[in-house]
């Protein structure tokens, strides 16, 4: 039998990699974006089936996973302290090397893909099918690694034609450090409204996310993405604050397993519809206490164990796994035949995350073994 301590720890270190799994699998959505070779599109004439089954794995059960993580990140800021300006002082301190550090070196590494795939040298392997190009200067520079939106940053996409709603960093799935990190300056913000107002800043907020807090600042997407999480982070750190242990509060709401199964059929059968956005936000609160109280059981009843590999890779995994999943992506769709038949097309969704997540984990293992501080850098000592 595990202590409390030591089952809230495995819980919270067991779900780093199926949650960054899950973001994987988002990005890896063939039903919605298909396989782009040379200017051809191919994977999107597919059944209903194949959708459905994308869309359940790639977008209502993945869709729990950004919001655990900052429902954990809020957990472990306030984790055992007595919060006050100097605890303040320490943890921004502390984030410098295991959120700021490892932010801009991955944006870097990004800068360095793009660059190595636009150089004459790669023009026959990486074609510029979407004719992007390069416009250096010091304010774009600063948008590529904070808030680039595809015409605005260092590299400009104009036959794509679109603005991004929600404006990202070079490396795509950083915008979830960077909007961490001014979250994490709002803490003051976060303990003082906790523990003033207690759950009613909770009961309050999820209330507006679940009408949408887009309604309030509907040219604002980006900003409302940050309330949202905004949301999540201080739901756990309310837990922090109040001396509570997230993973025994989560486990004593009795049968939110058997109403997150019912609201992710309701999400599939409302998929692409204007009611999806009332069960989507229910689906991701009762996901993330069902997943909590899932894993917490089977860890302690010894079902399931942590894998420290797994766990320690996460973070590499998904910092890497963009800059990669696409060419990889590309390569088995041409190793196989290009064969756009919807079993095919069903194999490639399963094996293009696979052997993306492989090939992450054996360069983290690699670097862990022959350059351990380079591999601290970039993982941020994790």
């Amino acid at each position: 039998m595990k202590s409390n301590e030591l089952l809230l720890s495995d819980t919270i270190k067991y779900l780093r990699f199926p949650m960054t799994v899950g973001i994987i699998l988002i990005h890896s959505d063939l039903a919605r974006v298909g396989i782009t070779i040379h200017g051809v599109q191919y994977g999107m004439n597919y059944p209903d089936w194949y959708l459905y089954f994308c869309v359940l794995f790639s977008e209502t059960l993945s869709s729990i996973c950004v919001p655990a993580f900052f429902v954990i990140s809020g957990y472990l800021f306030f984790y055992k302290v007595d919060y006050n300006g100097s605890v303040y002082a320490q943890k921004l301190k502390k984030r410098i090397k295991t959120l700021l550090v490892p932010y801009f070196l991955w944006n870097m590494i990004a800068l360095l893909f793009r660059v190595v795939r636009m150089s004459p040298l790669f023009s026959s392997v990486f074609q510029n099918v979407n004719n992007v190009e390069f416009h250096f200067s010091l304010i774009r520079l600063f948008n590529s690694f904070f808030y680039d939106d595809w015409t605005n940053g260092l590299f400009v996409y104009p036959d794509i034609g679109v603005r991004l709603e929600s404006p990202i960093p070079m490396n795509g799935p950083m915008w979830y450090v960077r909007d961490l990190m001014i979250i994490i300056l709002l803490t003051p913000i976060v303990y003082c409204l906790i523990k003033k107002l207690k759950v009613w800043f909770l009961i309050g907020m999820a209330i507006v996310l679940y009408y949408g807090s887009y309604h309030i600042f509907p040219n604002m997407k980006s900003l409302t993405i940050l309330i949202d999480y905004f949301f999540f982070f201080s739901w756990g750190a309310y837990y922090s604050i109040n001396k509570l242990n997230i993973v025994e509060q989560m486990r004593r709401i009795k049968y939110i397993p058997i109403l997150f199964l019912i609201l992710v059929l309701l999400c599939l059968i409302t998929n692409s519809t204007e009611y999806n956005r009332y069960v989507h936000f229910p689906t991701i609160l009762t996901g993330i206490v069902s997943s909590v109280a899932l894993v917490s059981y089977l860890l302690e009843k010894g079902r399931i164990h942590v894998n420290e590999t797994l766990a320690n890779s996460s973070f590499f995994i998904f910092a890497l796994h963009s800059l990669i999943l696409n060419e990889i992506g590309k390569l088995l769709f041409i190793c196989v035949g290009c064969n756009d038949s919807p079993l095919m097309l069903l194999f490639l969704y399963i094996l293009i995350p696979v052997v993306t997540i492989l090939i992450c984990v054996g360069l983290y293992k690699l670097l862990n073994r022959f350059a351990p501080g380079v591999c601290s850098l970039l993982t941020g000592g994790r």
